[in-house]
C-alpha cells in the first residue's frame, strides 16, 4: 500500500498535473491559443487547468494527445508488474468479485 497519499491531497496532485503540462507546452513554444486550436479545447479552460489543475477527463485526453502525451495517459492506471502476490494471483481476474 502506498503512503503517497498522506503526502499530497487531490488538489496539490491537479495542481502539479496541470503546472507539468504548462511545462510542457512551453518547451514545445505552444500558446495556450495555438494548443486550444491543436486540442479542441478551449484556451480557457486550458488557462484554469495550468493554473488551478481542474479539467474534464475529457478535455485532458484532448490536450494530451496534441501535446503528443496520450500514451501517458492510457497509462494512468494500467500497472506495469504486480507489486504482491494478491495483484499477481487476481491479473486474470475479469470480474471485480471474488
Amino acid at each position: 500500500m502506498s503512503f503517497m497519499h498522506l503526502l499530497y491531497s487531490p488538489a496539490e496532485v491537479a495542481r502539479e498535473v496541470g503546472q507539468n503540462a504548462k511545462t510542457l507546452r512551453l518547451s514545445k513554444n505552444l500558446s495556450r491559443k495555438t494548443l486550444a486550436e491543436k486540442s479542441g479545447v478551449s484556451e480557457s479552460t486550458i488557462k484554469r487547468f495550468e493554473m488551478t489543475g481542474v479539467i474534464t477527463l475529457e478535455a485532458l485526453i484532448l490536450v494530451a494527445s496534441a501535446l503528443d502525451e496520450l500514451s501517458s495517459v492510457i497509462k494512468l492506471f494500467k500497472p506495469e508488474h504486480p507489486n504482491s502476490y494478491d495483484e499477481l494471483k487476481n491479473a486474470k481476474r475479469r470480474r471485480g468479485m471474488k
